[in-house]
């Protein structure tokens, strides 16, 4: 979202503010022209990648759809149920600060990944920012591509099941809080894409979005193997299942570009 961002002499800021205006973009950098010259490039080759996961992800979901059980059935309507509710709350009230709030703690949390540090974290209903010690593509690009909210449910949700006690019958809960959160995290990058982010500038928009695209994709393919059955061991061999079948699509739409590609050539360049 537009940040309001601080400035502070070598270190970069990232914003995510709401509704605010001007402020020093971020000040870290993302390479040369060359370098983003590559990653443009790179953004461009991705895309049958993004088409070809997205042909995946639509298949496995119809198929795991006609396999499941009433109550997995049950579970992925709770799932959808927590995302409707989530629409129904913005008719009554925009939660901006919140999301700000986790926009900037991603960035902090990413920036100490990194072994970096952080300072002057603020957030607030029209605006945020925290400042770096460093700057990469994933410190920038991390809050549009991790739900952080919806990490905070399902990780609670396994710590109490192991350590305090099974919660296996509120799991139709769990599912709603999902569902809600999940989508508060589309809703708002969404929404703040489209307001001009400084965080997506220094990388390209392409690249970032590719980035963002796919990161989101395999986070839903996550959600999915959980959501189908209830249990988080089934997380990654849904991620797992729908790369695999994606990397095909992918080569498919390669070789038929390729072929475009090489009929166009022959037709023109050779006459």
């Amino acid at each position: 979202m537009e940040g309001t961002l601080t400035k502070a002499p070598a270190r970069p800021a990232f914003g995510g503010g709401a509704a605010a205006s001007g402020g020093a973009r971020a000040s870290g950098s993302s390479g040369g022209a060359a370098l983003r010259f590559l990653k443009f490039a790179l953004a461009l080759a991705a895309l049958p990648i993004c088409v070809g996961a997205s042909q995946s992800l639509y298949e496995i979901v119809r198929s795991a759809w006609t396999q499941a059980g009433a109550e997995k059935h049950a579970w992925v309507l709770w799932f959808g149920g927590g995302a409707g509710a989530f629409g129904a709350v913005c008719l009554l009230w925009r939660p901006v600060i919140i999301y700000v709030f986790g926009h900037e703690l991603m960035h902090a949390l990413a920036t100490w990944l990194c072994l970096g540090s952080v300072s002057n974290f603020k957030a607030s209903s029209t605006g945020g920012s925290v400042t770096s010690s460093k700057s990469n593509t994933l410190i920038r690009l991390a809050p549009y591509c991790v739900p952080i909210y919806a990490l905070l449910v399902a990780g609670t949700y396994l710590e109490l099941d192991h350590w305090l006690r099974p919660l296996h019958a509120q799991l139709h809960w769990v599912m709603a809080a999902l569902g809600f959160f999940y989508a508060f995290h589309l809703g708002f990058t969404i929404w703040s894409i489209r307001r001009d982010q400084p965080d997506l500038k220094p990388d390209g928009w392409i690249f970032s979005l590719t980035v963002i695209y796919l990161a989101n994709l395999a986070v839903f393919a996550l959600l999915l193997g959980f959501v189908m059955t209830g249990e988080a061991r089934y997380a990654w061999p849904a991620l797992h299942a729908i790369s695999l079948r994606g990397w095909q699509h992918s080569l498919d739409w390669y070789q038929h570009i390729g072929g475009s590609l090489r009929g166009v050539y022959e037709r023109y360049a050779l006459k």
